[in-house]
């Protein structure tokens, strides 16, 4: 039985570029990983300075994405940048983006490997911000690569169950004790 728990915690590869071909390219039809599962969800890209990708997905309702770990990079150029908005598709234009209109975004390269910039997206300077975890919803996310030079990345999206209130939890084991 642990093993079957543990095999369902973990959702392992939803996007690898080499095996799945290029995220899009386009921020109105973002590649769409549909609802993520709980457990790790890495998404594992090359980028280059003027190409954006963009990418979509759903946390559905009693779970949370509780953590992004960027678990590789490798670049000769050290700015990565990652924006995510609301909705199910890439609201901002890359073109003229306005930071306001972001819900966060963080810059990031070889010092945040093994890192959760979840809560460093969130304190963006300018952005809308937010508190980590993210709930339910729809989110679309830009990459973008700063330098010339491609930069590889693997980034970890760590969807959870969203833990039940401690009064709710309390009054479940009152429940159990007094059977």
């Amino acid at each position: 039985i642990l093993s079957a728990l543990s095999m369902s915690a973990t959702a392992g590869i939803v996007w690898d570029e080499a095996v799945d071909g290029q995220l899009s390219t386009d921020r109105f039809t973002p590649t769409d990983f549909g609802t993520l599962a709980t457990g790790s969800n890495d998404v594992i890209g090359t980028t280059v300075s003027g190409i954006s990708k963009f990418f979509t997905f759903t946390i559905e309702e009693g779970t949370q994405l509780s953590a992004l770990i960027v678990e590789g990079w490798e670049s000769a150029d050290d700015l990565g940048f990652l924006g995510v908005v609301t909705g199910d598709w890439f609201s901002v234009d890359p073109a003229n983006p306005n930071v306001g209109d972001l819900l966060g975004y963080a810059h990031y390269g070889t010092l945040d490997v093994g890192q959760d910039i979840l809560p460093t997206m969130g304190s963006g300077p300018g952005s809308q911000g937010f508190t980590a975890p993210l709930g339910p919803g729809d989110y679309s996310f830009w990459v973008r690569q700063g330098g010339a030079d491609p930069a590889t990345w693997d980034l970890n999206f760590v969807v959870t169950p969203i833990p039940a209130p401690a009064g709710l939890a309390v009054l479940a084991l009152a429940g159990v004790a007094g059977r």
